[in-house]
């Protein structure tokens, strides 16, 4: 395998598909498969461009190699960016902080946080996928991944202070039909201490891993159930826990997850060994990609409403919620990305018609959507959003390109 380098070119474009493993449900692809897990985020064949439409200058370009599946962003202490990402080029975990100069221009360093071949050139394995990540308040980062040969979950932390990886098994499962590590989502406690929401694909079930001083303990928090109705031809199984998205607050975990058997978007509250179930909107086929985060006590969860191709809004607390329809365009709604800065809600998404990343403002009673990236690439996969120096920033994996597009919103 071939080091990262220590940088790559940053820059500007005017304007800007093939198959791979994306984190978007691309229109009628998901549709024709049911949300069949290996259609919808695994080997799915982009759909040709619409006519381009107007884009933002892009403030910071490609990374080198095919870098940025799986992405994930947070913020430093000190407000540098930093981006945690799938190599798909050596099959690998990396890493990058970025340094933002007066200009808007951007400047990257590289790190190999797992899965890159050793000092000896042994290949450790193809790890990183999912990859999940959270900035302790001391700057330590926390990233939450699979392994993907063995089909487990494992962790990553970097020592803010030296700069230090280490990382490990974090959820394993002896039965042969585990494949856990799917979907990660990763939060810390009041304390610091991180807990690891996961799917396991092989068995249909959502878990969850606790650290414990040395390293997690794991369990399960719902194995799902069949759809009532039984199709004798085609019985489908329980699969329950896809996308989970994981809050903690006042030491209370809280989990949004999709039933992907039935349809449905469900919630999970409560703490190790000790969860209560609940669901959230059961009508229609709903509750795909969900994103949870809760603000001064009411919880938002932006999620995509799979049967009208949607994407839903809803806000409330366990048991009692309402619902809001985002955007109804075509096949509009995966891969949502949520943010609340200063009271106002963004929401960063796919738009499978058009192959580009949209974005939804709160603006009153109302939304205010607009394009952001993909006027002549296939973008918008695996969205996120931050905020550092008073400026909202979007981050994409460019399919086009096989590289991350990033750029200031505001």
């Amino acid at each position: 395998m071939n080091p990262l380098p220590d940088a790559f070119s940053t820059g500007s474009r005017a304007g800007r598909g093939g198959t791979l493993p994306v984190r978007a449900s691309l229109r009628l692809v998901c549709i024709v498969s049911g949300w069949a897990l290996a259609g919808c985020k695994s080997d799915i064949n982009i759909i040709g461009k619409a006519p381009a439409q107007e884009e933002e200058e892009v403030v910071s370009e490609a990374f080198e190699g095919d870098w940025g599946q799986w992405l994930s962003m947070g913020v430093l202490p000190d407000g540098r960016p930093v981006a945690a990402f799938y190599d798909a080029t050596d099959g690998a975990l990396g890493f990058a902080i970025a340094t933002i100069g007066e200009d808007g221009t951007v400047a990257w360093s590289y790190e190999q946080a797992d899965g890159y071949a050793d000092a000896g050139g042994l290949d450790t394995g193809d790890r990183g996928k999912y990859v999940d990540m959270v900035v302790a308040a001391s700057g330590d980062i926390w990233l939450a991944y699979q392994d993907v040969g063995n089909e487990n979950l494992r962790y990553a932390r970097r020592y803010y202070l030296s700069g230090e990886w280490e990382s490990g098994v974090a959820d394993s499962n002896s039965n042969p039909a585990s494949a856990s590590g799917m979907f990660a989502s990763i939060a810390l406690d009041g304390s610091g201490i991180p807990v690891i929401a996961h799917h396991d694909g092989g068995l249909g079930e959502l878990r969850v891993a606790h650290w414990e001083g040395t390293g997690f303990q794991g369990e399960v928090v719902d194995e799902g159930s069949a759809p009532e109705v039984v199709d004798e031809e085609e019985p489908v199984e329980a699969n329950v826990g896809l996308f989970p998205s994981l809050q903690i607050v006042d030491g209370i975990e809280y989990i949004a997850y999709h039933d992907q058997a039935n349809g449905d978007l469900l919630f999970a509250s409560g703490t190790a060994g000790a969860y209560t179930l609940s669901e959230v909107a059961t009508e229609g086929n709903v509750g795909a990609w969900p994103d949870l985060v809760i603000e001064s006590g009411t919880m938002h969860i932006a999620f995509h409403d799979v049967g009208n191709q949607d994407l839903m809004f809803a806000t409330g607390t366990v048991g009692s919620w309402s619902f809001e329809v985002v955007d109804d365009g075509e096949y509009v709604g995966a891969d949502s990305d949520l943010l609340f800065t200063g009271g106002t809600a963004r929401i960063a998404y796919y738009d499978g018609h058009n192959n580009d990343l949209k974005l939804a403002t709160r603006v009153g009673d109302s939304w205010s959507l607009e394009t952001r990236a993909g006027a002549e690439t296939a973008s918008g996969f695996f969205n996120e959003l931050v905020e550092t120096g008073g400026r909202i920033y979007g981050g994409c994996y460019d399919y086009t390109n096989r590289s991350v597009w990033f750029s200031a919103l505001n």
